[in-house]
């Protein structure tokens, strides 16, 4: 019974402010196992389903509505290449600019991608 609701149920819509939660989760996340420099030497993409995948290489090129965004391009990544550089990479410098990257990095990919525009920028109640 619970696979026929699984199946029949309808689905959450997402919403903007979700998948700059997602990139806030795989920002940390990768700064933590990769470190800054293979992190700015990245990339980040969000495919078809909306889903955002880290590449430490070069991202594979797709057709709309993927959207990618070399870090090394976001300002706020630059930043924090230079506070690392004079203070190193911890827990501070990552909870601190997490924020900033996320906000740049939905910034990019709003710019980038239709149909993450198309989405609500918050989860509506009813």
């Amino acid at each position: 019974m619970q696979l026929l609701s699984r199946l029949f149920a309808p689905r959450r819509r997402r919403n903007q402010q979700e998948i700059a939660g997602r990139a806030a989760e795989v920002v940390e996340h990768v700064l933590y196992d990769i470190g800054i420099d293979r992190f700015l030497n990245g990339s980040m993409m969000l495919d078809a389903r909306l889903r955002l995948r880290f590449f430490a290489v070069t991202a594979p090129a797709g057709a709309p509505p993927f959207a990618i965004v070399p870090l090394r391009e976001l300002p706020e990544a630059l930043v924090l290449r230079a506070y690392v550089d004079d203070v190193g990479l911890d827990a501070t410098a990552v909870s601190r600019f997490v924020p900033l990257l996320v906000e740049g990095l939905m910034r990019e990919l709003l710019a980038r991608s239709p149909a993450l525009r198309a989405l609500p920028p918050r989860r509506t109640l009813h």
